[in-house]
């Protein structure tokens, strides 16, 4: 008997961890998600940037040894 309560209890541990980080996972999508909203509400009114005036703005300002990882270069 007690096996078998030690079984069940270790699988609905296991659910509910695997709940949790689902439920995590959730959050960090959604606070990133906020973090954009939060970030075109303070940029309205500005000029835009182009992807590539932004890769161009910041790869000049990373070190090389940033943008160079196993032989190949960074995005």
């Amino acid at each position: 008997m007690t096996k078998t309560v030690d079984k069940k209890v270790g699988r609905v541990i296991a659910q509910k961890r695997r709940e949790l980080v689902a439920i995590r996972t959730e959050i960090e999508d959604l606070i990133d998600y906020l973090e954009v909203l939060e970030a075109r509400a303070r940029d309205t009114g500005k000029p835009r940037l182009s992807h590539d005036q932004i890769k161009k703005r910041y790869a000049a300002s990373t070190p090389r040894s940033d943008r160079v990882r196993n032989g190949r270069r960074a995005a």
